[in-house]
């Protein structure tokens, strides 16, 4: 990722625009697709299904991180279970519950 290298938050932005594997998981993971649609009118840079389709990764700064994650739980909380993870160059660890 480029974007993520040179810190250019619209490559990044641009980048999660996927336009092959997403759309072919849009009719099996809706929900998660509407995740993805509806992330940047929430504050995010964008958002992308993760693996198979039910995971979706939302893109944010750190600065909007708190912001975003409020929007998404009051979109999508109901069903959708929200957990604000940092990003680091070793990746996020994602404790199990």
């Amino acid at each position: 990722m480029l974007g993520l290298r040179s810190s250019d938050l619209d490559l990044v932005s641009r980048g999660l625009a996927d336009r092959i594997h997403q759309e072919r998981r849009r009719d099996l993971y809706p929900r998660s697709m509407e995740i993805v649609d509806g992330a940047a009118e929430l504050g995010a840079l964008g958002a992308t299904i993760s693996g198979a389709g039910p995971t979706v990764l939302v893109w944010t700064t750190w600065q909007d991180a708190g912001n975003v994650a409020t929007a998404l739980a009051e979109r999508y909380g109901e069903w959708a279970e929200i957990r604000r993870l940092p990003f680091s160059p070793l990746g996020a660890d994602v404790p199990e519950l």
